[in-house]
């Protein structure tokens, strides 16, 4: 790998390592969303409106407690959450290990069929949202 590939794949990582560390530092709402709110940002206007999740509500609690190895409160909260942040993870080694060892990590990944994957990726998050929803409508959102 040129240097450039390399310094491109350190960025990667520091910014997974840089994700985690912030979902670190946040504590999980113990109603199963709003946790992004202590990072300043707004709280869910959809879920406000509707009374009804987004397809995104949860993810910073889940990642907040997969970052504190609280795998089941993440999975719980929001499956897709917690996928993405293995994501982020695996993600991290693996760019890590390609800025240190100059060794790309393309063929595992020319592998994979794209369409396949994004297929695969958005069935689960429709799922997670469905999830949520579910979580939300019964009462049992929260850990």
């Amino acid at each position: 790998m040129s240097a450039v590939q390399r310094l491109v794949s350190a960025l990667v990582a520091l910014g997974c390592l840089a994700v985690l560390i912030a979902a670190r530092s946040i504590s999980p709402d113990a109603r199963g969303t709003g946790t992004h709110t202590q990072l300043g940002l707004q709280a869910c206007q959809f879920k406000y409106r509707t009374g009804l999740p987004c397809g995104t509500c949860g993810m910073t609690t889940s990642f907040s407690h997969f970052a504190r190895g609280q795998i089941g409160a993440s999975i719980w909260i929001q499956p897709f959450g917690f996928l993405l942040a293995v994501g982020s993870a695996m993600t991290f080694w693996a760019a890590g290990y390609c800025a240190v060892t100059a060794r790309p990590a393309y063929r595992i990944l020319r592998r994979w069929s794209f369409g396949l994957v994004m297929g695969t990726m958005l069935t689960a998050w429709i799922l997670s949202w469905g999830w949520k929803i579910w979580l939300v409508v019964a009462g049992r959102d929260g850990w």
